[in-house]
């Protein structure tokens, strides 16, 4: 039937208990039993008998409009591989000081006098001293007949000693460089969406996440040094002419002054004497520094964008975002230095160190763009996986005589949960 017919047959069957008498109020028993008659079952209520609201309860009745398309919070948390922080460290020269531990020498060979001019000389295997006579003597000696050749008497003189020192150093900066490093890093997002029909939904979105990067290389090397000391015997030959000279064959031969004798001249044939060197030992030394250096960093990133999304078979949805990104990178770099020494192959000695350490934050900016996919578990939670691709600013600093770039622009994949209400 319908609703005024309802309304009619409901409220006859409601009018024999409703009445009263007038005076006491007392249902009549005849009218309680009566059912009620096809006519008045079927009679539509008229305006009188339907309840019409009085003005005073008016303001009491609150209208429903057609309800507007309902917004979502979402609030997600999850982990991410992120491919972030390469590192370009320069690193400068130490400031070593290298020590000059050889030095330069040397001992003539003793007894033998000047090149030239008149001088009692003393030697090896014989002797040459003046007398009364002005440039010629009987005083003179030697030891073996192989000392005469010819026209000239020659003699042999050891003890002296030369040490050569040579030096050679180098000094260049160097650096090192660390790919991307494949790092976890934990994150939180906050978004709101709006319904737009269709299946489409948009609103803003909020992503906070950190990273931790790390960086550090040993064994560095600026600068390299090395000296070496030779040590040299050194032997003196001076020759005399003995032309027109027959000298006596018995040896060894000792003359004196002033005796019948020939007469050998006093001083070598100018120019005539030679050296001749024998090596007898070498040094050498060698220097060369260590460095090593390090950087941790700490990286917040807090992200502004928006999301568009497309829900599909109810339980499906894809998303596209973009935004800025604030991040704030907080870093300490350290470096130490050590100066080593090394002589003849023996064990390395440290004879000098040095280190730097800095501390510093910067604040870099940059953009991001992300595309997530996801499934609805229930009314509430959701699972989501998300790609992003961030473009942020370089971190620059220094330390001591070292410098460094970071590149913290970089490619991430997540996994999250997210809470709608």
């Amino acid at each position: 039937m319908n609703t005024r017919i309802g309304i009619a047959f409901l409220t006859s069957l409601l009018t024999p208990f409703s009445m009263t008498t007038a005076g006491d109020g007392i249902l009549g028993a005849k009218n309680a039993l009566r059912p009620p008659s096809a006519k008045d079952a079927l009679r539509p209520p008229s305006a009188k008998d339907v309840i019409q609201p009085s003005p005073k309860s008016s303001k009491e009745i609150i209208p429903v409009s057609p309800g507007s398309p309902a917004g979502r919070w979402t609030l997600g948390v999850g982990i991410s591989w992120r491919s972030i922080g390469d590192i370009d460290f320069s690193t400068g020269i130490s400031s070593f000081n290298i020590p000059s531990i050889f030095q330069p020498s040397s001992i003539p060979v003793p007894g033998i006098g000047p090149a030239e001019g008149p001088f009692a000389r003393a030697y090896d295997n014989g002797f040459v001293r003046p007398d009364a006579r002005a440039t010629r003597t009987t005083d003179y000696g030697y030891d073996e007949l192989g000392q005469i050749q010819g026209d000239t008497l020659s003699f042999t003189a050891s003890g002296g000693e030369n040490q050569e020192v040579t030096r050679s150093s180098s000094a260049a900066a160097t650096g090192w460089n660390e790919e991307a490093d494949r790092v976890s890093a934990p994150y939180l997002k906050l978004r709101y969406q709006g319904e737009l029909g269709n299946g489409w939904s948009a609103g803003p979105s909020i992503h906070v996440s950190f990273a931790e990067i790390n960086g550090m290389r040993r064994g560095l090397n600026t600068l390299s040094a090395r000296a070496q000391m030779d040590t040299f015997d050194i032997a003196a030959t001076d020759v005399y002419d003995i032309s027109g000279l027959d000298l006596p064959r018995e040896v060894p031969y000792t003359g004196a002054p002033n005796i019948v004798a020939p007469l050998v001249p006093n001083q070598p044939v100018a120019g005539s004497r030679v050296f001749s060197p024998t090596l007898r030992t070498s040094d050498v030394a060698l220097w060369y520094d260590t460095v090593d250096e390090s950087l941790d960093l700490d990286t917040w990133s807090l992200a502004f964008g928006a999301e568009a999304s497309y829900r599909f078979e109810n339980r499906f949805y894809a998303s596209m975002g973009a935004g800025f990104a604030l991040n704030v990178a907080s870093w300490k770099a350290m470096r130490s230095d050590q100066l080593l020494q090394q002589i003849n192959n023996g064990a390395p000695l440290v004879i000098d160190s040095s280190s730097a350490d800095n501390i510093g934050s910067s604040i870099l900016w940059g953009f991001y763009l992300q595309a997530s996919a996801g499934y609805q578990l229930n009314e509430s939670w959701s699972l989501e996986v998300n790609l992003r691709q961030d473009y942020t600013e370089d971190l620059s600093g220094n330390v001591g005589s070292s410098s460094f770039d970071v590149d913290l622009s970089g490619f991430s994949a997540g996994l999250g949960l997210g809470y709608s209400f």
